[in-house]
């Protein structure tokens, strides 16, 4: 939620476009130097989108797990809850108890 929310793709995507809209009303001819800065244009576009598509995929499949997991425990609730189930809790485990103070010695 930390990140700030980038319009550079679709903002490029808009310069890319406008950029076409003399060829639009008469023919013209790309230089090579012009198509090789076009593909240049094109690249850093579709390295933004992949970052955007790692981003969004990166966020579904954690979504999906976290739904999983919330299914798996509401089965496991489900099957401790019916009658006759044989699914037991462990039972609690008496831990020993420390407050940080050495023990012994003298003060």
């Amino acid at each position: 939620m930390g990140q700030t929310l980038s319009l550079e793709l679709s903002d490029g995507l808009h310069q890319l476009l406008h950029q076409f809209d003399d060829y639009t009303h008469e023919a013209r001819v790309l230089s090579p130097e012009d198509a090789r800065l076009l593909q240049v244009c094109i690249d850093q576009l579709r390295a933004q989108a992949r970052t955007l598509e790692n981003e969004v995929s990166k966020k579904r499949w954690n979504e999906d797990a976290a739904r999983d997991r919330l299914a798996e425990t509401d089965n496991i609730l489900a099957e401790l809850q019916r009658p006759g189930s044989n699914v037991r809790l462990f039972p609690v485990a008496p831990r020993p108890f420390s407050d940080g103070r050495p023990k012994g010695g003298a003060a």
